[in-house]
């Protein structure tokens, strides 16, 4: 079964969002892409497919205004021209899920991983009530690629919005900009006729990537995916929301607000998410938890993690006990699990110029 076809199937016999049929088959035809690795995310200009993201599409007359009193984001800056990434908390200020929130045609939309899609979107219709928009899974319409390098735009013809979250549109797709570290990137969404056609114009400059090049790059810039394992683990300040752009204490109300604010004008967070690497056999998955050496309670979670060129190296995302970084050894998984280096410390970490 080729795999495109093999995607096909797996979406269509469980609760993950689809992606267009039109561009799966698109990338079957043109074959797997040419790394997955550091070596292909930190050196030169890379694309890649998306479509392990989900789609949410919030529409109507009231659906700013919806959003606004849910996200941890002030929604009211969300424009054509500028997104954002946020957040969606629970009552206890704890991070259900994290997204990138953007507008398209007059609709907004949020990229958030497909995993916990399903569940967002059943959550979010208990709150509408009476307000006059919809909620749907955009997965199955809209194809969504990840664009990486100073070259990109070169490649485009076309100049690109710079700061993360601003926003243009370039035929039928529309591009949200990242952020520039470690790489200047951008997403694009649009119809699997305009996403094919704009990666057909980029493949003779820019390299076709896999997903763990791209995991890499968002866990490298710090960007937050809270998984199924994490929902409801973090609040915004431990995963620094606030300088992403997505948590404003300046808006009405929203779930979790009261927890949120709170935190922020009595100034006791505890824990943050700090970038580290560290080397092991596995990946360590989303939720695994952190210790010291004699300590027998975790002082930390992994949010993220990705494979970063090193044999058996990764660079993880990890929050952790801020009274705790300094005083010693943190491992992964148990007190005599792999040792963290974290990226502030005066150690050897990949860099885009550094041997894979």
């Amino acid at each position: 079964m080729a795999a495109g076809e093999a995607l096909k199937v797996r979406m269509a016999g469980s609760a993950a969002p689809a992606a267009p049929a039109e561009w799966l088959d698109f990338l079957d035809r043109a074959g797997p892409p040419a790394g997955d690795g550091a070596e292909i995310a930190l050196r030169g200009n890379v694309m890649a497919d998306l479509s392990r993201f989900g789609l949410i599409e919030v529409k109507g007359e009231e659906a700013g205004k919806f959003l606004g009193s849910m996200l941890t984001g002030d929604v009211r800056l969300v424009s054509p021209s500028q997104g954002q990434f946020t957040s969606w908390c629970d009552g206890k200020g704890r991070i259900q899920a994290t997204f990138w929130l953007f507008m398209r045609d007059g609709a907004y939309y949020l990229l958030l991983p497909e995993e916990l899609l399903p569940g967002v979107i059943a959550r979010l219709k208990m709150f509408l009530l009476r307000t006059k928009a919809s909620i749907g899974d955009a997965s199955a319409a809209l194809a969504r690629i990840g664009l990486s390098g100073a070259g990109i735009a070169e490649a485009l013809g076309s100049a690109l919005p710079a700061q993360r979250g601003e926003t243009a549109v370039i035929g039928d797709c529309t591009l949200v900009a990242l952020g520039d570290e470690p790489r200047p990137r951008w997403l694009a969404v649009g119809s699997p006729e305009a996403v094919i056609a704009l990666w057909e114009k980029l493949e003779p400059a820019v390299t076709p990537a896999g997903t763990g090049a791209w995991a890499l790059l968002d866990v490298l810039a710090g960007i937050p995916h809270v998984a199924t394992e994490t929902a409801g683990e973090f609040i915004p300040q431990m995963l620094d929301l606030e300088a992403l752009g997505g948590l404003s204490y300046k808006k009405g109300c929203y779930p979790g607000q009261e927890v949120i604010a709170r935190l922020h004008y009595r100034g006791q967070l505890k824990r943050k998410a700090y970038l580290a690497y560290a080397d092991g056999p596995e990946l360590p998955a989303p939720g695994t938890k952190l210790y010291r050496p004699g300590f027998d309670e975790s002082v930390g979670l992994v949010v993220s993690a990705a494979k970063d060129g090193r044999e058996h190296g990764f660079a993880l995302l990890a929050v952790v006990v801020i009274e705790q970084k300094p005083l010693g050894e943190i491992r992964l998984g148990s007190a005599e699990g792999p040792a963290l280096v974290f990226a502030d410390q005066d150690e050897l970490v990949p860099t885009s110029d550094a041997g894979c």
